[in-house]
């Protein structure tokens, strides 16, 4: 099946990338498996995935101790688990590797990423019939570039800057011969869309949301729980 009949409805394949220590939160609870709104933070950013209709594979990363003995709820789940690497990169190229032959089209999502929708995957999915395709959103602050000094060099033009998220998808075979020709020319992997428009082809972006939040920080963890709770009360 051709990645342009998969956009328009056929299957993929998504790998959830939780493959890191994810200590920057502190405390003794990796950050993927914190609770938020009563849920393990990476079990929010699975379920969509396991929900879409057009997604027939899901590969979760996590870090090599976690993979013989995962958390119980996650060792249920009809999900494939793979070890991750010394870097992020690795982590993505060992999840990329597990997804079907099959898939034309494969999604990378953080597992920090907790609230990602139907319809930010389906955006995705439909934005990849001829290339990559990436969930973003308009940058509303503006940004400064700055020299080591901290002197501002350049303002760029704000309308042209978007705010990269996750999910980010590509056809199968090219994001992995990016991830491939990286690692052979020694190139840290940390933005799945700059390799595949390094090696491969054009991305564009489609729109996300600004509550497709990653859990990073600690300030981040009271907004997410406000996500949580204001999504638990929509209809």
């Amino acid at each position: 099946m051709s990645a342009s009949s998969l956009a328009e409805g056929g299957r993929a394949a998504a790998v959830i990338v939780a493959g890191g220590a994810g200590t920057r939160l502190g405390g003794a609870v990796r950050k993927q498996y914190l609770s938020i709104g009563g849920e393990p933070v990476l079990l929010r950013a699975i379920r969509p995935f396991l929900q879409h209709p057009r997604i027939s594979a899901v590969v979760v990363v996590l870090p090599p101790d976690d993979v013989a003995h995962p958390p119980a709820w996650l060792a249920d789940l009809p999900v494939r688990i793979v070890a991750g690497g010394a870097e992020r990169g690795d982590s993505v190229r060992n999840g990329l590797r597990a997804t079907p032959d099959a898939a034309a089209l494969v999604l990378i999502h953080d597992g920090a990423r907790p609230f990602v929708s139907i319809d930010i995957i389906d955006r995705v999915l439909d934005g990849c019939a001829d290339g990559g395709a990436i969930a973003a959103v308009p940058v509303t602050d503006t940004i400064q570039q700055v020299n080591a000094a901290g002197v501002i060099l350049h303002t760029p033009d704000r309308s042209t800057l978007w705010q990269a998220q996750t999910p980010q998808g590509f056809p199968r075979a090219g994001i992995l011969d990016a991830y491939q020709r990286a690692a052979e020319e020694g190139i840290a992997g940390t933005d799945d869309a700059g390799l595949y428009a390094r090696y491969i082809g054009p991305v564009r972006v489609v729109v996300g949301a600004y509550d497709n939040l990653k859990v990073t920080r600690p300030d981040d963890l009271p907004i997410a729980e406000l996500i949580a709770a204001r999504s638990s009360s929509s209809p």
